[in-house]
């Protein structure tokens, strides 16, 4: 795909050009907005890296006379003078993205990949590229799963509400067993507390009234797989006594049964509470901690991964569009920038409860972005603040120069010579400089 680079800074632009080269991007890059107009009637680029700050016009007007001849082709900008109101307008005026400088080019390029707008030449895609996501942060909560390869047997996961600790698990349970293995996945907070001992050990026939036949557990529903024990931070003191014989043995022993049964079973416990918080106000077993903390994977919340936004939401309408052929969806860019502007408290369980919605009741087959807007948690809006008015340099120094003067003199009692003296200068350079500086 071809990247249009606009950037005067030489540095920052040759820097920048051979990078994305070097990534298997076509970049293009031009000094100036002129140069970019120019190129406009015979070149198509796929995507526009600018600068907010150009020599002959500046980078929000030169998307605003560009953005018809290339519709729908997003732009990204960078600047060493921005603010939040600046990214917020450029932003509602329909940009991708914005960053500042120092520039991290290496978000930058993932940025570009989540976006979709080009891809690297060269080889095919990898199939055992990050299934997680495109962040950084999920690239090495993927790579600490290969690692892990089959040398574990249980492993805690933590992190908010709805921010992927299952799909983790499911990962971890593909890299190791695969798909044909048993993965039994059971939330220990929305079982009554009555119930959870029988679902999870099983029981025998008669072992209490209404047990009219034998029930075999969650655990050994999981035999030869994996069990995954979310919100495990909810359950009752009780019951954790008996996890943790079940994790030191693998044998479990079901409700109303003498006969121990031995298992095969990969454990994966989650959960949204600080559990060392939990063990230090007695509310969970500090020894059940311990058995469980051997391997911690913590997901982050979306807000602090917004390379993923986009890369799920995606994924969440390709899901929409096989489950429902008849009626295909697509994200497009003013439905993408609704997503990106949006902070996501209830994480990716709430993006594709959003993206959902969304397929659900557009009248056409690009998302309604104002289906795809959570009004609660929208950033709002903002006017653009003007950009810092630059002193010129010798104006900054001669103010700095007059003031320093000014203070050795004060500090001096205004006597020539001493000040003189400490500034290291002699006394007639010094009524020299008084004078230019305008010191009485």
């Amino acid at each position: 795909m071809n990247i249009c680079l606009i950037e005067d800074d030489p540095i920052m632009g040759e820097t920048l050009a051979e990078r994305l080269t070097l990534e298997g991007f076509a970049c293009r890059w031009l000094r100036n907005g002129a140069a970019a107009e120019a190129l406009a009637a015979t070149d198509s680029f796929d995507a526009f890296v600018s600068d907010v700050r150009l020599p002959d016009v500046s980078g929000p007007a030169l998307f605003a006379k560009l953005r018809p001849v290339f519709p729908g082709k997003p732009w990204i900008f960078i600047t060493g003078y921005g603010t939040a109101a600046q990214r917020e307008a450029l932003l509602d005026a329909g940009a991708a993205d914005f960053f500042t400088k120092p520039l991290d080019i290496e978000r930058l390029i993932r940025r570009l990949r989540s976006l979709g707008t080009a891809q690297p030449a060269g080889p095919a895609p990898d199939p055992n590229a990050c299934p997680l996501g495109v962040s950084a942060e999920m690239k090495r909560l993927y790579a600490t799963v290969l690692r892990l390869g089959v040398h574990w047997d249980t492993v805690l996961i933590t992190g908010e509400s709805g921010a992927g600790k299952e799909e983790l698990a499911r990962c971890l349970h593909r890299s190791t067993l695969g798909d044909a293995a048993p993965f039994v996945a059971v939330n220990a907070a929305s079982l009554p507390e009555s119930l959870i001992e029988a679902e999870l050990f099983g029981y025998e026939r008669g072992a209490f009234t209404g047990a009219q036949r034998m029930h075999r557990g969650k655990f050994e529903q999981a035999h030869g797989g994996t069990l995954f024990l979310d919100e495990i931070g909810d359950m009752p003191q009780a019951l954790q006594a008996r996890l943790l014989r079940v994790l030191q043995d693998r044998t479990i022993t079901r409700l109303g049964g003498e006969q121990p049964i031995k298992l095969a079973v990969r454990v994966i416990v989650a959960t949204h509470k600080r559990l060392n918080d939990e063990v230090r106000v007695g509310r969970f077993r500090e020894d059940l901690y311990y058995r469980i903390h051997v391997v911690h994977l913590h997901v982050p919340p979306l807000r602090q991964r917004p390379e993923d936004v986009l890369w799920l939401a995606h994924r969440f309408v390709a899901e929409w569009n096989r489950a429902h052929p008849d009626t295909p969806r697509e994200l497009g860019p003013e439905g993408e920038r609704v997503l990106m502007r949006q902070r996501w408290p209830g994480n990716v369980r709430e993006l594709r409860n959003t993206i959902e919605r969304a397929c659900l009741f557009s009248a056409q087959r690009t998302l309604d972005s104002a289906l795809l807007a959570n009004e609660d948690v929208l950033l709002p809006a903002a006017v653009p603040e003007p950009e810092p008015r630059l002193q010129r340099l010798e104006q900054f120094l001669r103010e700095q120069e007059r003031s320093y003067i000014q203070r050795a003199l004060a500090h001096h009692g205004w006597q020539i010579g001493q000040t003189a003296e400490a500034l290291g200068i002699s006394r007639k350079n010094l009524w020299e400089r008084m004078k230019r500086l305008g010191i009485q």
